[in-house]
């Protein structure tokens, strides 16, 4: 007999993106200033909670919470948690981390006391709010977190090449790790989910094939490697040996594995598929293309096949008019409807970012924040006299309209 499933949640994120670090000359990034959220956070709340939407994801800055390393200072986040307590109808989803460290850690997710030191941190925040506080992302899009401090060298601590990947993976699954140990002591029933930004690569070209297999490999890597699947028979296993990662920090986590209670998939129709190619000179190129939402769904698919868990779209949302943008919603919610009726329990649908957002290139761009905001939200903003004005859009009224159906199909 087929179980029923619970109906769809229907969600929202607050862009909180935070990498305050300076050193090369960057701007800091934090979209909470940026967009003046420390600020109107109250209305920003008011909002979401009459969207309709039943959970939204929600960000802790962590550089300005611990500014001295062991020393909290909880007075702003304490005003939104006290929110949080008197509107239970809105149920938050912790971020933890969502990029970006405090600056008295010095080298960043590279530092030999990172995991240490998020995990204390992540403790402090548990057993001040975990008796009403449930849901848990230990660290938002650890692949992403390793593309740009590891792999291409734009966030610090500046990794280039596959060797700075993968030694951010290994000490950002650490971190994880002791994240997850320290918030289990405090909340016992607390709920995780290891939210991360899903790709899928394709070639036409055959003799790509294997470096397409590979990437898809490399996107699913945090998933694997907490759980302890990467053994020695695993694709990546001598790859990674190959690139400076050493087999005892492999079975670190093959002794201590992690399992998510759901599976927290981010997509975005034009930076989640990629084609594998070689350019003029021969180089091989993995530029993007334009998805859709049999991209997602096949993404989901294989995470369902590979460890049986809930799966919850934690962000999707398309960066373009109201009326792509509205496309897309219904798009996603049609792809949700068809994996849920092949026996898949897609948990819950994430538009994210719930406000339009400032583009992370403002960190070197030399542009205002007002220049680089950038068309993803259901409320659009626009700079009125010193204020980031949210309006309401048509992609709103659409997503209240979709959610009041209270859609189980």
């Amino acid at each position: 007999m087929k179980q029923e499933m619970a109906p769809l949640v229907w969600a929202v994120g607050i862009e909180n993106t935070f990498v305050t670090q300076i050193e090369r000359g960057e701007r800091p990034l934090d979209e909470y200033e940026l967009t003046q959220h420390y600020t109107y956070w109250k209305e920003d709340l008011d909002r979401a909670r009459v969207s309709g939407a039943t959970m939204i994801r929600y960000g802790i800055p962590w550089h300005r919470i611990e500014k001295t390393e062991g020393s909290f200072d909880w007075s702003w986040v304490d005003e939104v948690m006290d929110y949080f307590d008197r509107n239970r109808q809105l149920v938050p989803i912790i971020d933890l981390i969502h990029y970006g460290t405090p600056h008295w850690l010095k080298g960043e997710f590279l530092n030999g006391r990172y995991p240490e030191a998020v995990s204390r941190y992540a403790a402090a925040f548990a057993r001040r709010y975990g008796h009403f506080i449930k849901y848990y992302t230990p660290l938002n899009e650890p692949y992403v977190n390793a593309e740009f401090c590891g792999l291409n060298g734009v966030w610090p601590p500046y990794q280039k090449g596959l060797t700075g990947f993968y030694r951010l993976i290994i000490q950002l699954g650490r971190g994880i790790r002791k994240t997850v140990e320290s918030v289990k002591n405090a909340v016992p029933d607390a709920v995780f989910v290891h939210v991360d930004a899903t790709k899928k690569y394709f070639t036409r070209d055959p003799r790509l094939i294997e470096e397409t297999e590979l990437w898809n490999e490399n996107s699913l890597i945090m998933w694997e490697l907490l759980q302890g699947r990467i053994t020695s028979h695993h694709p990546l296993y001598n790859f990674m040996v190959d690139h400076g990662t050493r087999p005892w920090e492999l079975e670190e986590f093959l002794d201590c594995p992690v399992e998510p209670d759901i599976v927290g998939v981010n997509y975005y129709p034009q930076f989640s598929v990629h084609e594998v190619r070689r350019d003029e000179m021969g180089s091989i190129i993995m530029p993007h293309v334009l998805g859709n939402e049999e991209d997602m769904s096949e993404i989901i698919r294989e995470c369902f096949r590979r460890y049986k868990k809930p799966v919850m779209i934690t962000e999707t949302s398309f960066r373009g008019s109201e009326y792509e943008r509205i496309s897309w919603l219904e798009a996603s919610v049609k792809a949700c409807r068809s994996l849920r009726s092949e026996g898949i329990p897609v948990t819950g649908l994430t538009w994210f970012p719930f406000m339009d957002l400032v583009d992370w290139e403002y960190r070197t761009s030399g542009k205002s924040a007002e220049e680089e905001l950038l068309p993803f939200g259901l409320y659009t903003m626009t700079l009125q006299n010193g204020v980031m004005v949210r309006e309401k859009n048509s992609v709103c009224s659409h997503f209240e309209a979709l959610a009041v159906e209270k859609e189980n199909k």
